[in-house]
């Protein structure tokens, strides 16, 4: 009986550990994650006083595009955690087996993609996840590993393995009220 008790609970406290309220402190550390993807020095040409002719200009744009595909090699098997969107790759029903973590909501399907260095694979092949609404953060905790791969919507310039994702909430209130029935319609249908 008292193994019952032991395995009721902890299984109830495990349906919880899918979502996590997060500080303004945590939220900063995620923040200098988000950071630590591109190299030091990828933008470094960026003028202290940028405008917007030198914005606009051809010369401008091909440096900032190149700087995207700057990756930070330092990263390799690190442990990393990051906050951002969930954009499906594979999938079957609402079981996620692999996504790219953006940082903005909307990024590659309603957006153009964020740059190589803002695009991670996440691979969560051995225990799929379940589908989050487009808009809905979530945190993406595991193993990094440094290389380009492309996809038909976005190329990624990182892997996520081992890892665990639990969807962000800002508010205990948030939390409590949060309805986790989740959009069951394929994510690519539109």
């Amino acid at each position: 009986m008292i193994k019952k008790l032991i395995a009721t609970s902890l299984i109830l406290l495990s349906l919880g550990s899918y979502a996590i309220v997060v500080t303004d402190e945590y939220l900063s550390t995620i923040e200098e994650n988000w950071l630590s993807l591109e190299p030091a020095d990828a933008y470094d040409f960026i003028p202290e006083d940028l405008n917007y002719e030198t914005y606009i200009s051809e010369d401008f744009q091909a440096k900032l595009e190149e700087a995207g595909t700057k990756l930070n090699s330092s990263l390799e098997g690190n442990d990393i955690a990051l906050a951002g969107f969930m954009v499906p790759i594979e999938y079957s029903g609402s079981d996620i087996s692999k996504f790219l973590l953006v940082p903005e909501s909307g990024q590659c399907i309603h957006v153009p993609p964020p740059p190589l260095n803002q695009t991670l694979l996440v691979d969560v092949t051995n225990e799929p996840t379940k589908f989050r609404d487009l808009y809905m953060p979530i945190i993406v905790y595991g193993r990094i590993s440094v290389g380009s791969q492309s996809f038909d919507i976005a190329d990624s310039g990182y892997t996520i393995t081992d890892a665990v994702i639990e969807t962000l909430h800002f508010s205990d209130e948030e939390y409590i009220d949060e309805d986790y029935s989740y959009n069951l319609e394929d994510p690519h249908d539109n």
